[in-house]
């Protein structure tokens, strides 16, 4: 019994593990994408895990309560060499500029990264839902993607503790405020729409996983025996 319980709670926290990383990947793929810069990966108690393994280097305190953040190191600085755009002569006098950031660096992209956290935790737990359903796979395979089906509590979590409780979403360690909310109200999604979308698709979700349940089975595929 002993045995079971800990190799139960040793399987818990790798999978917990695993969604915190993909948690923070998704904030550091989008972010280098819409040209932040070079994504830095920290998790607590202060171990730095991309692009280099180590002790965390950064010179800001841990913040608050968090299991892991993201941080970006800005692109280099840039010459360009611009010239009058209405010029009243034939003789334009060029300027020579730094650019210290991209266009894509605009405040309009930062909620679009805040959001890819718990937004690729959903849409990993979303498309392994399409794979069950649509491959059924067996085994190992089956185990993995209804494991992955799960991973829609990050944003469910991120959502309800913080907004409904005031409390970190994890209930004792974690973020504590409602980081897809916020992200989605700075989109331009009203509170209540914000809250009720999260709500909606988890909802969606749940009822998804319970139909592959009761149909097929989620860790195990079903065996139907036909009477002769």
């Amino acid at each position: 019994m002993f045995k079971r319980i800990l190799l139960l709670a040793s399987l818990l926290f790798f999978y917990f593990l695993a969604s915190v990383l993909i948690h923070e990947a998704g904030h550091a793929f989008s972010g280098a994408v819409l040209g932040l810069g070079t994504p830095i990966i920290n998790i607590w108690p202060g171990i730095e895990l991309f692009p280099n393994i180590g002790a965390t280097v950064s010179t800001t305190a841990w913040p608050e309560s968090s299991v892991a953040y993201v941080s970006f190191i800005p692109e280099t600085p840039r010459f360009v060499i611009e010239f009058p755009e209405f010029a009243q002569s034939l003789k334009l006098i060029p300027e020579l500029k730094v650019v210290t950031k991209s266009t894509f660096q605009e405040d309009a992209f930062l909620p679009v990264v805040g959001l890819m956290g718990s937004g690729t935790t959903y849409l990993t737990s979303f498309f392994c839902t399409l794979y069950l359903y649509f491959t059924k796979p067996n085994g190992a395979y089956r185990a993995l993607a209804a494991c992955g089906t799960f991973l829609f509590y990050d944003i469910l979590c991120y959502t309800v503790f913080p907004v409904f409780f005031g409390m970190p979403h994890l209930i004792f360690i974690g973020g504590i405020h409602p980081e897809p909310i916020i992200c989605l109200v700075n989109i331009g999604f009203s509170h209540e729409i914000a809250i009720a979308l999260v709500l909606g698709i988890c909802a969606a979700q749940i009822m998804a996983l319970c139909y592959l349940s009761r149909k097929e089975g989620l860790f195990k595929t079903k065996t139907h025996l036909t009477k002769h």
